[in-house]
């Protein structure tokens, strides 16, 4: 039996049969990654390759019902939030594949609307546990006590915090366990590092609110 065209390790994991959306998928992977630096600091190679076949994955729901993408979304959101990657990555990387998909192939732009849906659905259960600004003036928090200027890598790490706290009220049990494991690992962070995660983390749970499950 022939193993996975893009992953060794994504087993039977459906690819589209196109391969103008495979490229297309591939290529959105790559802007995800360059966006989220993230997955290349903490999973390297590896989460590269996956990052390539889950996106070619999720391209091939685009031709599924409404329900049944929003099923297949809030578990693979669920499943990637306790492996120490908050559902926000996956709702800004289903964005970009979006656009991405619907550059290469325009006459397919009403299919691919299937994957901006999953988006907002992810981003609708965010924001009911934290809106937009909470999240900001955490990403800013974070930033100042960490001792870092404002950059776009420092600021979205708060934004990831808040994220996995945010997962985490929505029903993902070890969603922030699994990214504060790495973010407090004192071989990798600073002292005062580690202590900015720690001010991040307990501040989002202090703001956080009920709201919808994501699982």
């Amino acid at each position: 039996m022939p193993g996975h065209p893009l992953n060794p390790e994504a087993g039977s994991t459906p690819v589209p049969d196109d391969p103008r959306e495979v490229a297309a998928a591939l290529r959105a992977g790559e802007l995800s990654l360059g966006y989220a630096p993230y997955y290349g600091f903490r999973y390297g190679e590896r989460g590269r390759r996956f990052t390539g076949s889950d996106s070619a994955f999720l391209v091939t729901l685009s031709t599924h019902t409404r329900p049944v993408v929003e099923r297949q979304i809030r578990w693979l959101a669920g499943l990637l939030a306790n492996r120490g990657m908050p559902s926000v990555l996956l709702e800004q990387h289903l964005r970009v594949l979006h656009r991405t998909l619907c550059r290469a192939i325009p006459r397919r732009a009403a299919s691919y609307e299937r994957l901006l849906e999953a988006a907002e659905l992810l981003r609708e259960v965010r924001r009911a546990h934290l809106p937009d600004e909470v999240c900001r003036a955490i990403a800013r928090s974070f930033a100042r006590d960490a001792g870092l200027p404002p950059t776009r890598l420092a600021l979205g790490t708060g934004w990831l915090l808040a994220g996995a706290v945010a997962d985490e009220r929505s029903g993902v049990r070890s969603a922030v366990d699994s990214v504060a494991s790495w973010f407090t690992d004192p071989e990798l962070f600073p002292p005062a590092f580690v202590a900015a995660v720690h001010r991040a983390l307990a501040e989002a749970r202090a703001a956080a609110r009920p709201g919808p499950a994501l699982r």
